[in-house]
Formats: structure tokens, C-alpha cells, sequence
């Protein structure tokens, strides 16, 4: 399937409603049962995979995947929030690079960490910024819970943007290795 029909069938489906059991309504929610929702996926996709169920369609399994991947994960679930929410679409890099430039300190922070995180020798100094980015997500994927509760969509639209990068931070510190360059990605 092309890159643009998977992106033209996931932007029409909705993932909330994929998981009736842990949704009910298939209403939007920010704080999401992970447990739930992982023991629906895995249900359904035992019904629906089609090494289980040779009667199925490849392509349902697909959308479970999917669906549950934009769900369970904070910056996925607030991005896919905002677009079929606000229509924001943060996926657009120019308008993700605009709203990351009215915190012009944002990008500063990040990349002191990030060349921290580069001069570190030992895999004890990784974890404590390890640590330190995971106090971090989790506080603002708390206050994302506010902004999504209010419908601040300015305001959750700046915590994802800010999320997204030190979810990028976070990555580059699962790839640590003692004199090794690490990718920045935003």
C-alpha cells in the first residue's frame, strides 16, 4: 500500500472507536488504561491477525496495529488528539517549527541536554538525564491531561511540541554509546 493511502486510511479512522471495550463511545480521552487497552488489542488481533484467522483481512489487523500504537503511545495519542480535535496538525513540520518558536528557550534547553548527554562517559551519568527526561515527559503529559481536560488546544498544542523533543532526547538516550555522535531529531 502506498504512503499515501495508509495515510489517507488512518487519517479517516478512528482510533478511539477501534477499542469499544476500553472507549466506550468511542470518545476522545487523554488518560488512557494502558493495561485495557493492551489486553483489547490483544484480543481483537487475535481474532483479526491472519495467522490466527485465515478468513480475515490483513488490512483490519493493520488498523488494529496502528490504532493501538497512536493510543499507547503520549505523543502519538496527542498529536492524533489534536488533529482530529483541533485539526492541528503537528505532523506538518512548519507548523510544529512555528509553535516550537514562541518558547525560543525550549530548543536551548533541549540541546544543552542533548550535548550533556554527548560528553558522558559512563552509563550511571545516562541514567541520572535518563531519569531526569522521564520527570519531564511525565510532567508534561500531566499538564497535556489539563489542556486536553480544558480543550486549551494553544496550550496542548505547545506541551506536544515540547514533548515531542525531549521524547526525541529520549530516544537518543536509549541509543547511548560512550563517543558516539547522536541525531537530534525534531
Amino acid at each position: 500500500m502506498s504512503r499515501y493511502l495508509t495515510r489517507r486510511l488512518y487519517s479517516t479512522l478512528n482510533a478511539f472507536k477501534v477499542f469499544p471495550q476500553t472507549f466506550v463511545g468511542g470518545k476522545w480521552v487523554w488518560d488512557v488504561d494502558l493495561r485495557q487497552l493492551r489486553k483489547e488489542y490483544r484480543a481483537l488481533q487475535a481474532q483479526e491477525h491472519p495467522d490466527t484467522n485465515a478468513n480475515t483481512n490483513s488490512g483490519k489487523s493493520s488498523e488494529l496495529n496502528h490504532a493501538y500504537q497512536t493510543l499507547r503511545q503520549p505523543l502519538l495519542r496527542a498529536q492524533y488528539i489534536l488533529r482530529t480535535q483541533a485539526q492541528l496538525d503537528l505532523g506538518n513540520e512548519r507548523k510544529s517549527q512555528e509553535i516550537a518558536q514562541q518558547d525560543p528557550e525550549l530548543l536551548m534547553r533541549v540541546l544543552d541536554v542533548h550535548e550533556e548527554l554527548e560528553t558522558l562517559s559512563t552509563e550511571e551519568d545516562v541514567k541520572k538525564i535518563a531519569l531526569d527526561n522521564q520527570g519531564r515527559m511525565r510532567d508534561l503529559e500531566a499538564k497535556l491531561g489539563e489542556a486536553f481536560k480544558t480543550e486549551n488546544w494553544e496550550s496542548a498544542a505547545q506541551l506536544t511540541v515540547e514533548l515531542k523533543y525531549w521524547a526525541s532526547l529520549d530516544k537518543a538516550v536509549k541509543e547511548w554509546e560512550p563517543g558516539t555522535r547522536l541525531e537530534l531529531q525534531h
